[in-house]
């Protein structure tokens, strides 16, 4: 008599998922992200959606970085948010999100995640800084703004400074473009085509460049952590950081490309446990400016060149040698 043989072990195939214990579910869960979450293991089945709502997977909320964000309206994206935030039951401590944000998503955030202690938003060009700033009065724990590549005015620091005097970590990139600054640009050459000459004064223009980082200065006494890259301030606005902000230990300033570092401020660097200075890049960009005269092409570097030219006319820095226009190295400890 034969043998007969024995059955062949199941496949994963023939493996029922769903029935997999919640905390099994969940412990995989935390290997996903919010929106691979919210998009597709909360449709797999009903034991899946249910695992899904523990509101220990909604503590941390990100939706940056994704192809989601880039493909989905602006509608869908923030129904998406206001689900991972009801589905963390009040615990929410982080959200993070690219592009879609809105000032009513803040609002709604706002009555549903008093415990949160980090907001980080990049490129949000629906919000007003009012709204976010109401956010950082309503939430008390909150230790960490981002706001990044959506321009940001002076009182937006002052009022958060205010509101939240401990926080500890503030990231505000911005691509180094100058609206003001390329403006004044094109007005002064096109007056000195007319025959009159208009610049701004030095110290008006100083303070313009600088409101941000003496906001700052000025409000956040108990930052450690200082993302400002990008920004058009000089060294006066650096120093005045240094010296509101005496417990730094992070300071990111690259892409700040109108920073004159000279020994007194490589020195107070020097203290801070890591800094990221800024290269000496010139991008040029070429535009066309109407003139009393017909049409004039003029060609601008990113402002630095033309910054650092004027201040050595001025007599504020030595004319640059091939020497002192390479990269400067980040300085550590």
């Amino acid at each position: 008599m034969e043998a007969v043989p024995s059955p062949l072990p199941d496949t994963d195939s023939d493996r029922d998922w769903s029935e997999l214990p919640v905390d099994a579910l969940s412990a995989i869960f935390t290997k996903l992200g919010t929106v691979e979450i919210l998009m597709g293991a909360s449709f797999v089945c009903h034991s899946w959606l249910a695992a899904s709502k523990s509101p220990e997977l909604w503590r941390f909320v990100d939706m940056t970085r994704h192809k989601v964000i880039f493909s989905k309206r602006t509608g869908i994206l923030c129904a998406m948010a206001k689900a991972a935030i009801d589905r963390s039951d009040g615990q929410i401590e982080s959200f993070w999100a690219q592009k879609f944000v809105t000032g009513e998503l803040l609002d709604y955030i706002v009555r549903r995640a008093s415990t949160l202690k980090s907001i980080r938003l990049v490129a949000c060009t629906f919000i007003q800084w009012q709204s976010l700033a109401m956010l950082a009065a309503k939430c008390p724990l909150l230790e960490e703004i981002e706001c990044s590549y959506h321009k940001m005015p002076a009182d937006f620091f002052k009022c958060v400074g205010r509101v939240r005097p401990h926080l500890k970590r503030l990231r505000v990139h911005m691509h180094y473009f100058d609206q003001d600054e390329l403006e004044n640009e094109l007005i002064k050459h096109v007056l000195e085509e007319g025959g009159e000459v208009f610049e701004e004064p030095f110290e008006q223009r100083e303070a313009r460049r600088n409101a941000d980082a003496f906001a700052i200065a000025e409000n956040m006494h108990e930052l450690r952590l200082l993302q400002i890259a990008g920004h058009n301030l000089t060294e006066i606005g650096v120093h005045a950081i240094l010296d509101g902000c005496p417990h730094l230990e992070c300071l990111d300033l690259s892409s700040c490309h109108d920073i004159y570092v000279d020994g007194q401020l490589q020195a107070r660097f020097a203290m801070i446990r890591h800094v990221r200075l800024p290269g000496l890049m010139m991008v040029t960009a070429q535009i066309s400016v109407p003139s009393v005269r017909g049409s004039l092409w003029l060609i601008f570097s990113e402002v630095s060149l033309a910054l650092y030219l004027r201040r050595w006319r001025w007599g504020m820095v030595p004319m640059a040698t091939t020497k002192s226009l390479r990269p400067l190295t980040p300085v550590s400890t």
